[in-house]
């Protein structure tokens, strides 16, 4: 007579913590990258992190290292680490590849939000034109992330949501150089509309169009300001 085996038992183990304090500093370092908290150039030191978030050096630590890792971070000046320098050449590939994929997502996500969905987009959108007209350009841009994050979480999966996320993080701190030219904001306020309106349409072609008229315009204000700041170094140099 075949005997049943008796499943071994799980050896005691620690209680897993689903989210450190290495991850809280790392998400919220994150999302300040990609929503343009931080500009171009600027260093992020581990004592200065910590200082901030109010927090020990050894969380911060992990958290740096990781954003370094993603291409978040390069190396900086001293040991610190910094927010990546851009190129023109960068600045047309992150344009195209996200034309193609925010576009891609949020002719999706016309066709699966609700009407509460749309309606808090919707606040989010009169939130951030507040913001342009009061020339308040930190909330704008908060504003601006959380536009777009509201409108792709419906029109992905997780895993395309890392690689959209992944591009923010490489092209948030340099909207923090075009986005206090309110010229600039309210341009992309025109665009913000066109996805709006298509959004509440089920217009999904629409919607696309209105993201690659947000990216392409941002692209371009972006790219003259590295032009003219690279005409005045130049300048500078020959003098």
């Amino acid at each position: 007579m075949a005997t049943r085996s008796v499943p071994h038992a799980i050896p005691p183990m620690e209680a897993v913590i689903h989210e450190t304090m290495g991850d809280k500093v790392y998400q919220q370092l994150r999302q300040a990258i990609m929503s343009g908290r931080f500009a171009p150039g600027q260093p992020l030191s581990l004592r200065g992190v910590a200082e901030a978030v109010g927090s020990s050096t050894m969380p911060v630590r992990g958290a740096l290292t990781r954003l370094q890792a993603e291409g978040a971070l390069i190396d900086g000046p001293g040991r610190a680490l910094m927010v990546p320098p851009m190129t023109i050449a960068m600045i047309e590939e992150l344009r195209d590849v996200r034309i193609a994929l925010e576009g891609c997502v949020a002719e999706r996500a016309a066709s699966m939000m609700t009407d509460a969905h749309l309606e808090a987009v919707q606040k989010i959108y009169d939130e951030m034109d507040a913001h342009v007209e009061a020339g308040e350009t930190s909330a704008y841009l908060r504003s601006n992330f959380a536009f777009h994050s509201a409108i792709y979480t419906h029109g992905a999966s997780e895993l395309t949501l890392a690689m959209i996320q992944n591009l923010w993080m490489r092209i948030g701190p340099f909207l923090n150089m075009v986005a206090p030219d309110i010229p600039h904001m309210r341009r992309s306020m025109s665009a913000h509309k066109a996805i709006i309106d298509a959004l509440w349409r089920r217009d999904g072609a629409g919607a696309r169009a209105g993201i690659a008229q947000d990216i392409g315009d941002a692209a371009g204000d972006l790219r003259g300001r590295l032009q003219a700041e690279a005409g005045t170094t130049l300048k500078r140099a020959s003098r």
